[in-house]
């Protein structure tokens, strides 16, 4: 059995970054290590000048490339968080409303 697969069936044994990782989710992966394939995009405008305003004067690519990963690295959280909770059940309403207090609260 090849190692990824028993850290599949080993489920919660593994701590949730671990069980990111064997998803194939490495949040410290190098962006520009990667293999590059060239698309074709139609974006919202207002889309790229935000974009370009944001992250300056660095290649377009690379910006859009660093987002997808962050909203790819969310969506796989949000899928690990709901696993936990078939796992240990949602956590308790007053834990969460702290969270989201603090969350949304006010500098």
């Amino acid at each position: 059995m090849p190692i990824g697969e028993i850290r599949i069936e080993a489920g919660p044994a593994f701590s949730p970054a671990a069980r990111l990782r064997v998803r194939g989710l490495n949040v410290l992966a190098q962006v520009s290590a990667q293999e590059k394939e060239k698309v074709s995009l139609a974006l919202d405008k207002p889309l790229v000048d935000e974009i370009r305003a944001q992250f300056g004067g660095r290649a377009l690519s690379t910006s859009i490339n660093e987002l997808l990963y962050a909203a790819l690295a969310q969506e796989h959280l949000g899928e690990l968080v709901d696993e936990m909770e078939r796992e240990t059940g949602a956590p308790f309403r007053e834990a969460s409303d702290r969270v989201l207090a603090q969350w949304f609260a006010q500098d």
